[in-house]
């Protein structure tokens, strides 16, 4: 199975163009016509029995299989607002209908939080799964795949379909059954998991032919092991497709089994002491822009001073010199509690953009064994790649690709040219009422913690409910620590405290509650006001530091005002941030800090453009990012032409 080509040249201009079209203002015009067409009838259904009802159903269901064209049977909306009242006690919106029509036929949908997108993907994932074609939902986390899958169960009952979900802890024989539904709730790692382990498992056999025959009868391989997805991959749902096609792009998903390295353990622990006693500038030089280390003769020769007490296997010049620059890497660029935590003696990756922890996931080359080694827990083996893809190169496979999210107008060129995903946004049921105030600046780190407090402070007198977003574990306990001096009660939600994460996200919408996060809160969740919490002023949103993405400050600002609740946000700037030192020169952030400082006209809107363009710089950085993992995807597809 292979992707389509992506368009170069003249071709992308051309593509870029259609792209445009696709989703052009008038093309929502056209499907709110279509809506309204699709949902004439709906007085008749709410006079039915259930028996005559189901007839319905199953008539509807019937018609959907039969070809159509591009148009849909007359009334199939209708027959679903009925279902999903009779079976959920929920009458869709307009607008909720809409965006079901705009997935069916292949659309990125951009609905607000809050305007209800799990009814959405169930009702598109109805009309995909009526087609008897395999359809699976795309979601970020388990707990979100198991929730919806339980929550839209009753609707898929009505209309004769059944659905299951795949958490990660399944073991593969516990799978089969659940994959053979008509709907399936899973998580994008797991399906492309679960897909290169069929891809490898249909590797195997004496012949192509045995290969091809053990494929037609649902077969792995001659000893009768079926492949989990037997019945292949059709129509893919995608949930908070910004997080999953965009941000998780950049990393490919490998498989990979063990394999031991002799000496790998003595050999990174002598790097890992050495890097310890070098001095940066004088034994090496660090580039924070490109994450990449450069080693100064001095370096070189501590570390041949010590080659001795090396393995034979890395006592070479640039192997031993190779352990010492990730050692370097390691504890430079990798940060307790930011990147990563230590947990029962292991090394757990932190997700950039997602905050969450991410157990199953190992960095590459000896780096995940140079952190272990600067943490002092136990060595783990290195690993033999058996197959890898990325999140890119399999969802191209698709033969019916759609999605939604909350923020996605940054990106629309990208889901076009990538996955030609036509962007449609899709009105909210009521007013945005949210009120944004203007940015605080500030030019230390301290200076701008303290400024944060004294508004939580603030706020938290009224009653309001405040939520605050940080980019790092680190930062929320840093915040935490301020607000227990202070005597605030909070709650604390990131990546290791999330065993609550349910209990918290429920509450953190009632009056005077403070809450603590990080990115994870920000994703399939919604937070509900009580009425003296709506009557104080709704929730308030403080984002502590901007992100490399802008998708992701809208997305958290987008906490608030959900459903014309009313509710407000506040962005906090600091010139020795993260984002700002990355990807600006030196001189021009002293020269901020001048301008800031000297009280000079637009120094504040100096700052925040500086901000702005680095944040545009960040995300330049991370397309090129992608696009290299594309690339590395096409040259293996070429090199290594397996048969799929």
């Amino acid at each position: 199975m292979t992707s389509p080509p992506i368009p170069e040249g003249f071709d992308a201009i051309t593509h870029g163009w259609i792209g445009w079209l696709r989703r052009a203002p008038w093309v929502r015009w056209q499907l709110q016509r279509q809506v309204s067409r699709l949902s004439m009838g709906q007085d008749v259904l709410v006079r039915l029995s259930q028996e005559e009802f189901q007839q319905q159903l199953e008539a509807m269901r019937q018609a959907i299989r039969r070809p159509q064209g591009k148009d849909f049977p007359q009334g199939i909306l209708a027959v679903l607002s009925e279902a999903a009242f009779r079976s959920l006690g929920i009458r869709p919106y307009p607008v909720q209908l809409l965006a079901s029509l705009a997935m069916q036929k292949g659309f990125l949908v951009e609905m607000a939080t809050g305007e209800g997108k799990t009814l959405v993907a169930g009702l598109a994932a109805v009309m995909a799964a009526w087609s008897g074609k395999p359809c699976h939902v795309l979601t970020a986390n388990d707990y979100l795949a198991s929730r919806d899958a339980q929550i839209m169960a009753p609707l898929f009952a009505c209309c004769g379909l059944s659905v299951a979900a795949i958490k990660a802890e399944m073991p593969p024989q516990e799978r089969l059954l659940p994959y053979q539904a008509d709907v399936v709730y899973v998580t994008a790692k797991d399906l492309l998991g679960d897909f290169l382990r069929d891809q490898l498992a249909a590797r195997q056999g004496v012949s192509q032919e045995r290969k091809k025959f053990n494929r037609w009868l649902g077969y792995a391989r001659g000893d009768g092991q079926p492949l989990l997805l037997a019945r292949g991959i059709h129509t893919a749902l995608v949930d908070e497709a910004d997080s999953l096609l965009i941000d998780e792009a950049v990393t490919p998903l490998i498989l990979s089994a063990p394999r031991q390295t002799q000496g790998m353990d003595r050999a990174v622990q002598v790097a890992s002491q050495v890097a310890a006693t070098l001095q940066e500038e004088v034994d090496y030089e660090a580039s924070i822009k490109r994450r990449h280390i450069t080693l100064k003769p001095s370096a070189r020769e501590t570390m041949a001073g010590v080659a001795e007490q090396l393995p034979p296997l890395w006592r070479a010049t640039a192997r031993r010199e190779e352990l010492l620059r990730q050692a370097l890497v390691a504890r430079k660029f990798f940060i307790r509690n930011q990147n990563y935590v230590v947990l029962e003696g292991k090394i757990v990756l932190l997700d950039e953009y997602t905050g969450r922890m991410t157990p199953d996931r190992t960095l590459s080359a000896g780096l995940h064994q140079a952190i272990e080694a600067h943490e002092g827990v136990k060595i783990s083996q290195s690993s033999e790649t058996l197959a890898q893809r990325s999140f890119q190169n399999f969802f191209r496979q698709f033969a019916r690709l759609s999605a939604m999210t909350g923020t996605a107008r940054e990106a629309v060129g990208e889901f076009w040219h990538i996955y030609r995903l036509p962007c449609l946004t899709v009105p909210t049921h009521r007013p945005c009422i949210r009120r944004l105030y203007p940015p605080k600046v500030y030019v230390g780190e301290e200076e701008k913690w303290c400024g944060i407090v004294a508004e939580i402070a603030a706020i938290h007198a009224s009653r309001r409910p405040v939520l605050i977003g940080t980019r790092s574990v680190r930062a929320s306990e840093n915040l935490a620590a301020r607000l227990q001096e202070q005597g605030l009660q909070f709650e604390l939600l990131n990546a290791v405290r999330h065993q609550e994460e349910a209990r918290i996200v429920a509450t953190a919408g009632q009056e005077g509650c403070i809450t603590i996060a990080t990115n994870m809160a920000g994703r399939g969740t919604d937070i509900k006001l009580s009425e003296i919490a709506s009557r104080q002023g709704g929730l308030h949103v403080i984002v502590t530091e901007m992100h490399d993405a802008g998708r992701i400050d809208r997305q958290l600002l987008g906490r608030s005002g959900r459903q014309g609740d009313p509710g407000s946000g506040t962005l906090f700037f600091c010139l020795e941030d993260e984002l700002l030192i990355r990807f600006l020169p030196l001189p021009l952030i002293k020269g901020l800090k001048f301008l800031f400082q000297s009280g000079i006209w637009g120094g504040r809107a100096a700052v925040i453009f500086a901000f702005s363009l680095a944040q545009k710089r960040a995300e330049k950085q991370a397309r090129h990012r992608r696009h290299d993992v594309l690339q590395m995807d096409r040259w293996l597809d070429s090199a290594l032409p397996f048969e799929q």
